[in-house]
């Protein structure tokens, strides 16, 4: 069990939900990362539409 864990399983819960409920900052992303979400993103728009396709194509033919 990690130290955190411990510390957040002996607050109460008013205290609890306060500290789970505090924002965090976003976080700064480096170009590589980002180059490599961009083209998920591109990946996932092309495959989708195949994938429905080829389903819907199994599903029509006897």
């Amino acid at each position: 069990m990690s130290d955190q864990s411990r510390w957040l399983e002996a607050l109460e819960p008013d205290q609890f939900v306060a500290a789970t409920e505090t924002p965090l900052p976003r976080r700064k992303l480096s170009r590589g990362v980002l180059v490599l979400l961009i083209a998920l993103r591109i990946y996932v728009f092309i495959t989708a539409p195949i994938v429905v396709y080829a389903f819907v194509r199994a599903l029509l033919t006897p």
